[in-house]
Order: C-alpha cells, then structure tokens, then sequence
C-alpha cells in the first residue's frame, strides 16, 4: 500500500495527490474536500503479515464508492474512532464514530465516509479471505459490532498496535502478530454474527500472541503480574497460565528472561554502557542490584560487570 505526505508537496498539487492517494488506497469514487486550498494528508502502513496498520493524518473530506469493486481482491477496514466526528455508511446501516471504539467496513462495497473536521486515525487493513467467514456474517455483524461483548478486547489489542507497530519494522515476531490480530478480528466479527462457536476458537488462539506482545511492551513496569496481564487481555489468571503453559510457557520465568535479556543489550549499548548497572537493575524492574546480578549470574554464567567487562 503506498504512503503518502502532502507536506513535500507543492501546494497547487496536493488535492489532485489526495483524491489520487483515496482513490488508490481506500477504492474511493468520488472524494470531496472541505477546503481543497488547504488539504493535507499524510499516511503511514506498517506490516503485520497480511495485516496492515495504517495511520491517516488528513483534513476534512469525505469519501464514497459507488459500486462494488470486483477488480482487485476484498479487503476489510477495522477502524479505531477518534475523537474527530464521522460518520460511515454502509448496507443502509449508519455509524457515528466514537473515540476508542470500532468500526468495520468491506471497503469493495458500495459505501461512505464523511469526516466532518480534520483528524488523526488508525485502521487496520486486511484480505476477507483471511478470515474464513462468509460474506452474509460479515454484513450480519456490521451493525452488531459496536455491542459486541468482545469490542472492549478488540479496541485495546488495536490501541495496543497502534503504539507497537511504528517498532516493529523487521522484529521476527510481527508476523506472529499479524496472524494473532486476524484471529482476534474473526473472533470479533464471529462473536458480532452470533457465531459462537468461532469466535472462542478465534479468541484463544489470538491470545498467546497478544499476551506476548502485552508483555514485551511492558517489561519495565514493576507492577506487571499476573493478575494486570489477566485483566488486560478480559480473562481470568487461571485462563492465563493454563494458555500459556499449552504453548510451553512458565509466565513468571518468561518475563524474567525477557527482562534479563533486555538489561544485557542495555549495559553493552551504546546508550546505556555507562549506566550504572544499579540503573539497569531498576530500568528493567528488578527489585534490587544483587536480585539482578544473581538472575543474571544464573541465566549467563557471569555477572553483569564481568558481561559488560567482555564487550569491550
């Protein structure tokens, strides 16, 4: 999906990139911009797999296809309401956006979007032959999704890319993710369609991945534990261990090493060689330096000066 920022643009030619930019990236027919002496666009996609994380920076405009698109594979747009009013229309079913909830539309059918003001948004692109629905429960749950009991885990976990995905460029595990947010985006639509029975399947197995990432992302809090981990992903601590140990992991361990493994890039860094180690120990929430130095002694056979000592 190609990116695009007016802002190296001549003035005289942004309008035509947007309407162009829409035309390509969201099938639009017809763009229409609120002030076309003062559009500005820019967006950025991030990679997850089949999985797109897209963010649009634009003024206000409002878009519509016409027709549905047969020339090009169907895709679908999970879309994060901020706090900017709009308002999408699709299948005679209208939705005024709301910050911190989300929208679906199958962006090959005929639809619109109006975006009253300028805004910041995030969404999420995908193929509909990755979620393995029919199309009748895909527009059976459209107008269903706001109530849906797993829209509150939904937006989290899409919050939660928006935050990761600028990071991740190239880190081996975003294809996982990418996999883990398609199952969590058929649980949602499955759930909304009143098809129970995949929804669960979807939903446990989204949750590892998003466990992991959770955790990656939260390695330096001290007050990470079981019980903020549980109630972050809406499950209970016992579902927690029991997920986790079906995919081999002891979670109090696991977090340890992560943590263990972090500090180490840390103290060799560029940035952190001069830390005090005391300063890492803390950085990475170990409760104390010695607590540090003997799980680092434990996992490397060498304390975490003598680690630093050999990187020289």
């Amino acid at each position: 999906m190609p990116e695009l920022d007016t802002s190296t643009l001549p003035r005289h030619e942004r309008a035509d990139a947007v309407i162009t930019h829409l035309r390509e990236i969201a099938l639009a027919s017809k763009v229409i911009l609120q002030d076309a002496d003062r559009v500005f666009m820019s967006t950025r996609v991030y990679d997850l797999g089949e999985v797109q994380v897209v963010n649009l920076r634009r003024s206000g405009l409002s878009l519509e296809v016409t027709r549905e698109r047969d020339d090009c594979p169907p895709m679908i747009a999970m879309m994060l309401g901020s706090n900017a009013p709009a308002t999408h229309e699709q299948f005679d079913h209208a939705v005024e956006q709301r910050q911190g909830v989300v929208d679906m539309v199958e962006l090959n059918q005929p639809h619109r979007s109006i975006n009253y003001t300028s805004g910041i948004n995030w969404c999420l692109k995908f193929p509909v032959e990755g979620l393995g629905l029919s199309s009748a429960a895909i527009r059976r749950a459209r107008p269903a999704l706001v109530s849906s009991p797993l829209q509150a885990v939904y937006a989290s976990h899409l919050k939660t890319l928006t935050q990761a995905a600028p990071t991740l460029a190239g880190h081996p595990a975003t294809e996982q993710l990418g996999d883990a947010t398609m199952a969590l985006s058929r649980a949602v639509i499955s759930a909304a369609a009143d098809e129970e029975a995949k929804a669960r399947d979807a939903l446990h197995e989204a949750l590892v991945p998003r466990i992991q990432v959770f955790v990656r992302e939260h390695l330096r809090d001290p007050d990470l534990s079981p019980e903020t981990i549980a109630a972050a992903h809406h499950i209970s601590v016992r579902l927690l261990y029991r997920v986790l140990a079906d995919a081999g992991l002891r979670l109090e361990q696991w977090v340890i090493d992560q943590r263990l493994d972090g500090a180490r890039r840390e103290l060799v860094s560029a940035t952190g060689r001069h830390k005090p180690i005391a300063v890492i120990a803390h950085r990475w929430a170990f409760a104390t330096p010695s607590h540090f130095t003997r799980r680092f002694r434990a996992k490397y056979g060498m304390t975490p000066r003598e680690w630093r000592h050999t990187q020289r």
